[in-house]
């Protein structure tokens, strides 16, 4: 398995606490939101919101069908909301998909905060979010630690099987989670220890 490091145009930044930095840099449009765990969840549910959009299981997501009743899916779309004690950022993704079933490269972004007096619209490579992702939750799990960052974000929960499928659509890497019923440790803990 040889993985390699490469320049993303998205970016995000983590800085543990009960109210979690979150900084995004996506394409050049940066902006932070602090998310408090009293108010629920943190990046953990980031991570779930897009590892559903590819699993299509663990969180809530919408299947859009063709309107010729083939019952064909073009579109998976799910979201989640982010509250601070006082402002709310809600995000929506949706990923398309071709004619032919294959995945669109690109993910439709949606970013709503001042209670959508400010609104953001993106149009992201899905494998520049799943590396920005992936490189956000390495980053902060190498320096806190797996049990330091759920206790230092006041349990903000990171799922390792997410971020391990994340990691390996951003890195093209999926030999590594192929076979669901029986994968590799010795892998599994090269592809989520390797620096992005």
């Amino acid at each position: 398995m040889k993985l390699e490091k490469r320049d993303c145009g998205v970016k995000i930044e983590l800085e543990p606490g009960s109210f979690l930095g979150v900084d995004f840099d996506i394409y050049g449009d940066k902006f932070s939101f602090n998310p408090a765990s009293t108010m629920g969840g943190q990046f953990g549910n980031f991570l779930s919101a897009l590892y559903s959009l590819y699993a299509m299981e663990e969180w809530p997501c919408e299947h859009h069908t063709r309107d010729d009743g083939s019952h064909i899916i073009e579109a998976v779309s799910t979201g989640l909301d982010w509250d601070n004690e006082g402002d709310v950022m809600l995000i929506r993704m949706k990923k398309y998909f071709d004619y032919m079933g294959e995945i669109s490269e690109k993910i439709s972004l949606k970013i709503s905060t001042d209670y959508g007096k400010t609104f953001k619209k993106f149009s992201v490579y899905h494998k520049d979010l799943c590396y920005a992702v992936a490189k956000a939750c390495t980053e902060v799990l190498k320096e806190y630690g797996v049990f330091g960052y759920r206790y230092s974000t006041e349990y903000d929960d990171l799922k390792l099987h997410q971020l391990l499928y994340i990691k390996a659509v951003a890195l093209d890497a999926f030999e590594i989670i192929a076979d669901k019923e029986k994968t590799s440790f010795e892998k599994e803990m090269e592809l989520l220890l390797f620096d992005m």
